[in-house]
């Protein structure tokens, strides 16, 4: 207990008491953030909303982050196939490199957006680290301010001693006894108000705390996640530079394989003996095919196809933006020579043509490199499938391998020059004479069997026992006017 003093002596204590508590809190408002001065509460909820703010952030990079892990996955997925491609030849050497192109382009961007996604953790780590700082300033002014709310209720404690009616009844004048009065009501609302702010203000630094704490975590999951893509990442420049590498190889091969045909054919169209040999045989396979075609369809396929057919056609190769793949209708390929009337003096000479263009081309060639797969046109039965017996081979070319299908009782589709299976193991036609296919259905693969400058589709039809244009027939075909 304190001990009893001479009621004056309590007075003027009380009073001097008064005066200081009354003055404290004027003396720490002014003193600024960091000192012993009151947070504003306003200041907390700005520091907590900057942290939720940065969790937001947090979590739309951990969505980036997800959507790059997926577009990786994409790209190990198409570095895959593009390799497999190469490996196995089975793809357009011109697809896979433009395939190639796009997907360094992708990596590219991975890496950008990688890099991007790395330097903003780190920028959201650093203003974690800042408003950490600021929280420790503002919980080491809340520990003061704790500590003048202690003082002020043991002044309070020792005030309360004397009581409330002795001071009033030894006040010297009304003005006095107002003082005292006042004193013990804002003494009361100083502490109530302080002890108020305390409480808030610890209730919004553990929020912040824990929302810190969060934030942490979130930022070194995507950290560690980034690394983890950043490792996947640079595997996948590996096997997209040894894809470059091998697609020059093949592309190299090509171009040799190409020229060694060129310079055949020069030889050919050069030498007017050998030139008017060559028509003359290609014109005698041309009737050796119309025989044989008109032999099969009587004696052997005949009287298990229909009169006419009336079911659907597609292109037997077709490109799209995804490269060399099964036809749909829409679709187009590449044809690099028309059907009918040519100026190329390699074909027979027809007297139905113009002099501009006295030659006449059989079908209609598709542009495609070798191992691109070739689709049945309609549904049928397979008449041939394999090489040409009598057909003429000139010097340093294959024998001819094509693929024959019946469609009704007198038209047929053939398509020449496929891959003969010198260039892999695997036969290079999908189907045997005698198999019944439908439209769209794989059965050969281009080649460059025959003679040719490079590897392409020959396809042509047989109707009635004549050739005709086979593109009136496909999706979005037109044949040409002569």
């Amino acid at each position: 207990m304190v001990a009893r003093t001479a009621p004056s002596r309590i007075l003027t204590t009380w009073r001097a008491r008064v005066a200081a508590l009354l003055v404290a809190p004027l003396l720490f408002v002014g003193l600024g953030f960091g000192s012993v001065s009151p947070v504003r509460a306003d200041q907390l909820d700005d520091a907590l909303a900057r942290q939720k703010e940065l969790a937001a952030q947090l979590a739309a990079q951990q969505k980036a982050l997800n959507a790059l892990i997926a577009q990786q996955k994409d790209l190990e997925a198409q570095l895959k196939a593009t390799t497999a491609a190469l490996a196995k030849n089975t793809a357009s050497l011109a697809n896979i490199t433009s395939e190639v192109t796009r997907l360094a382009a992708v990596v590219e961007k991975a890496k950008a957006e990688l890099q991007a996604l790395e330097a903003e953790v780190e920028r959201l780590d650093s203003e974690i680290s800042r408003l950490v700082r600021q929280q420790e300033e503002k919980a080491r002014d809340l520990a003061a301010r704790q500590a003048i709310l202690a003082a002020r209720i043991r002044e309070a404690y020792i005030a309360d001693q004397t009581p409330p009616l002795w001071t009033l009844l030894s006040s010297q004048s009304f003005t006095d006894l107002l003082i005292d009065l006042a004193g013990f009501s804002a003494l009361g609302k100083a502490d109530v108000s302080l002890a108020d702010g305390i409480s808030r203000d610890a209730a919004r630094l553990a929020a912040i705390e824990e929302q810190v704490r969060q934030n942490r975590a979130e930022t070194e999951k995507l950290r560690r996640a980034a690394a983890a893509q950043k490792a996947a990442l640079d595997k996948q420049v590996k096997l997209l530079e040894a894809a470059k590498v091998r697609l020059a190889a093949a592309i190299a091969a090509q171009k040799k394989a190409i020229a060694a045909q060129k310079a055949a054919m020069d030889r050919v169209l050069n030498d007017k003996a050998r030139l008017a040999a060559a028509v003359a045989a290609l014109k005698a396979e041309e009737a050796q095919v119309k025989s044989i075609v008109d032999r099969l369809l009587k004696q052997q396929f005949g009287s298990s196809l229909p009169i006419l057919y009336q079911g659907g056609w597609t292109w037997p190769i077709a490109r799209t933006a995804a490269g060399f793949v099964q036809p749909k209708n829409g679709y187009r390929p590449y044809i690099s020579q028309k059907f009918g009337c040519v100026s190329w003096k390699i074909y027979p000479r027809n007297g139905s043509c113009p002099s501009a263009r006295p030659y006449f081309h059989n079908g209609v060639d598709i542009s495609a490199p070798a191992g691109t797969p070739i689709y049945a046109a309609a549904t049928g039965k397979v008449m041939i499938a394999g090489t040409c017996s009598y057909c003429v081979v000139w010097k340093g070319m294959r024998r001819l391998a094509w693929v024959w299908i019946a469609h009704s009782k007198s038209m047929v589709s053939i398509y020449g020059h496929v891959g003969d299976g010198s260039r892999s193991s695997e036969p290079r036609w999908r189907v045997n004479a005698g198999d019944y296919v439908t439209a769209g259905q794989l059965i050969a693969f281009v080649g460059s069997t025959g003679n040719v400058t490079g590897p392409h589709l020959h396809l042509s039809m047989l109707s009635g026992g004549k050739y005709v244009c086979i593109q009136q027939y496909l999706p979005g075909g037109a044949c040409p006017a002569d």
